[in-house]
């Protein structure tokens, strides 16, 4: 596996926002740390094959804790997102109640050496 990329997507949110778009041409994987002092927090990593635009449809991600499929992430943890064919992806921040959130993003290309 080859990292592509290690961005901070969202840092330190109190309140719903949309995360800056990653271009990917190469990876298939999109890992996720989701951290922060919320007592509650709704978030979705969102994906877009045009790249000229067009509707954010919400990925699923799994849970790396158990396996569970979740859209959307409710809790601190580390999730992952298959994202090939992907041309762009984003984080949306619906909610958060009780402080703050950030989410880490990795992307990777799973198939590079």
């Amino acid at each position: 596996m080859r990292t592509i990329a290690n961005l901070i997507l969202i840092s330190g949110a109190t309140g719903a926002t949309i995360s800056s778009e990653f271009i990917n041409n190469e990876c298939d994987i999109c890992s996720v740390q989701v951290t922060g002092t919320f007592s509650a927090v709704s978030l979705t990593v969102q994906g877009v094959t045009n790249t000229s635009g067009g509707e954010w449809v919400d990925i699923a991600s799994a849970d790396l804790s158990n396996y569970d499929i979740t859209n959307p992430i409710t809790a601190k943890g580390i999730y992952e997102a298959g994202i090939e064919g992907i041309s762009k992806v984003r984080v949306k921040v619906t909610s958060v109640t009780g402080g703050n959130v950030s989410v880490f993003a990795k992307f990777a290309n799973s198939a590079a050496e």
